[in-house]
């Protein structure tokens, strides 16, 4: 099992608790839940902030709104254990967030908000029940991020964990679904350009390293070696894709034009070459 890190923001309001098995429960109103991890979402990721606490929407209200490094909107739904339904909220709350982009913008306008990219969704439960995994499973979306969190105390204040949730550690079921293949990532990007010059990348960096394999497996395009070491990730959505040089999603660099690939082709090349 993946350990709890990230260390999060504290405040002195919440009341938690270990039982007698050394397990953290939670005394807290979801109010002061939300507002703890608004105060640690830098934690969980670089640049990550928090906007705005309680934003209504004609589908319910989002407990964060919040904007990360390049100025893509981020939608945080806090949940608890037993809530099943949370994808089916959050992606209407996507909806919502996608078509009042010109809006956010200008109402936000000190948190260079780039329209132009699509909004994320960031789920973040203590756990999840077997229901939300087999939906989750069969949606495999790569804007939609996971993560269990843990409130503990130390000190006399309280912290906040976080760690990326992990189908492969629930039901073999999950293993044996059919994930995309580098075909559907081609056919997501709805500019044909794109998608040539992406196909082409890919092509080149394989001939560069031969020994250079990708995988669909994980719900995006990883670019690993053969001892299955991690080389680069590319997240493709509908108007661009993301190329990172670290497992951590969001960290590299944004393709939404052929010219954006060819400006940094040649440092990934170089960045990526055996022994460099």
């Amino acid at each position: 099992m993946v350990p709890f890190n990230n260390e999060g923001g504290m405040t002195n309001k919440l009341n938690s608790r270990t039982d007698n098995k050394g397990r953290v429960v939670n005394d807290n109103s979801n109010s002061d839940i939300v507002e703890l991890l608004a105060q640690g979402l830098s934690a969980l990721e670089r640049g990550l902030q928090a906007v705005k606490r309680d934003v209504p929407t004609p589908a319910g209200n989002i407990d964060i709104l919040a904007v990360d490094m390049v100025g893509r909107i981020v939608i945080v739904e806090v949940c608890d254990s037993r809530s099943e339904d949370i994808l089916f909220r959050a992606i209407d709350h996507f909806d919502w967030a996608l078509s009042e982009m010109s809006a956010l913008k200008q109402k936000l306008e000190s948190y260079n908000i780039d329209p132009t990219l699509a909004p994320r969704i960031l789920i973040l439960a203590p756990s999840f029940t077997e229901k939300f995994v087999k939906r989750a499973s069969y949606l495999n979306p790569n804007f939609i991020d996971i993560y269990e969190f843990q409130i503990k105390e130390s000190m006399g204040s309280k912290k906040i964990y976080f760690r990326p949730f992990s189908f492969v550690n629930h039901k073999k079921w999950v293993l044996d679904l059919k994930t995309k293949s580098l075909d559907d990532h081609f056919n997501y990007l709805e500019n044909p350009e794109l998608k040539e010059s992406l196909k082409n990348f890919i092509v080149e960096l394989q001939s560069r390293r031969h020994d250079l394999v990708v995988d669909t497996s994980c719900g995006y395009i990883k670019i690993k070696d053969k001892s299955d070491l991690f080389v680069l990730g590319i997240y493709v959505l509908k108007n661009g894709f993301w190329i990172n040089s670290s497992p951590k999603r969001w960290q590299g660099w944004f393709i939404k034009r052929r010219e954006d690939l060819l400006q940094i082709k040649n440092h990934i090349f170089n960045q990526i070459r055996k022994g460099g």
